[in-house]
């Protein structure tokens, strides 16, 4: 916000030139009221933000510090700040909406007001420069943007090496306009690593395969000499799962505005991909991902069990159509 209030002191102070108040004797007295407005607004929201950081932000972030999982990725991602971007970068006063008393700002007054308009309509939040963890997150709130740097610098190595090869970013985006897109873990995936070592090399978890039969039992059975030796393993190897939370502006007709992307949010609960969800399977390219264990085609997966997925919901559908006809006309 420093910039801001820096950008409000030299309207003021130009506002207040003599030759500006010589046909407008009124001009240094509005940008005066408007300045002092101004500053109060950056004050109370510096304020709540500082307030916000101690109440909540630190606690998290401690939590966080001693975690030994990453359940989160990237941490940034996934605690964007809309209002703190909304005010920060989109507020009245960073838009240009002054009190000036002149014609000339009358008719630019359209033009400023086309932004904001833009911004709600046709423009998508996050866009191409949006940057997690720098424009959610005020330049005063000094405490904040040391968290956010923290978690920078935990998000530049993925939560296992090979992380960026299961789940490509050309295929889920966590940049730009999915600035707020992020993964979450939800469990695990079987390996056909049977080696401890490699398993270990690769970040993932090895666990070990307990007997489950008491001595005594294993004396009395009696095995054939024919039988095959039984190579028995030593343990299994387990790798992380992820969900992929895409939280960026969706189409609607064409405009990616935040309205439009509401509304696009609200239409996208229907009962199919509600069942899809609930199923485990992938809906517009999010939700619960397949163990990836060299090379996965995510788009045949998604399409053949979208397919599967569609067709087992019109059969449930057409049997309660049938059902409540039958109960309402044919029962009478």
């Amino acid at each position: 916000m420093i910039p801001l209030a820096r950008k409000i002191d030299r309207y003021r102070r130009n506002e207040c030139r003599r030759s500006n108040n010589i046909m407008t004797p009124g001009r240094c007295k509005a940008a005066t009221k408007y300045a002092n407005e101004a500053n109060k607004f950056i004050k109370g929201v510096v304020n709540e933000s500082k307030t916000e950081t101690d109440s909540s932000h630190v606690n998290l972030y401690n939590t966080r510090k001693f975690s030994k999982t990453r359940d989160i990725y990237p941490i940034n991602n996934h605690d964007f700040d809309y209002k703190t971007a909304m005010i920060k970068n989109h507020n009245a006063y960073k838009l240009g909406f002054t009190n000036q008393p002149t014609v000339d700002y009358l008719f630019k007054y359209p033009v400023k007001l086309n932004k904001y308009l833009k911004l709600l309509i046709n423009d998508p939040y996050p866009n191409k420069r949006t940057q997690p963890g720098i424009d959610d997150v005020l330049d005063t709130d000094k405490k904040r943007m040391y968290i956010k740097n923290k978690y920078k610098i935990i998000d530049s190595k993925p939560p296992y090496p090979s992380f960026a090869k299961d789940y490509p970013e050309c295929r889920f985006k966590t940049k730009g306009t999915h600035s707020s897109s992020y993964f979450v873990r939800t469990g695990v995936c079987k390996t056909k690593i049977n080696n401890q070592t490699e398993c270990e090399r690769k970040k993932f978890n090895w666990v070990k395969n307990k007997p489950t039969f008491p001595k005594m039992f294993k004396t009395m059975m009696k095995t054939s000499k024919k039988a095959k030796p039984v190579t028995k393993l030593k343990g299994s190897c387990f790798k992380p799962r992820y969900m992929y939370i895409d939280n960026s502006s969706k189409d609607v007709r064409g405009k990616k505005g935040l309205q439009p992307s509401l509304f696009a949010d609200i239409m996208s609960i229907t009962p199919d991909k509600l069942f899809q969800i609930l199923a485990g399977n992938s809906v517009d390219g999010g939700g619960i991902l397949p163990c990836p264990e060299d090379f996965v085609n995510y788009n045949s997966q998604t399409k053949e069990s979208n397919s599967i997925e569609n067709r087992n919901i019109c059969l449930i559908m057409i049997l309660l159509l049938s059902l409540t006809v039958y109960i309402l006309f044919v029962r009478k």
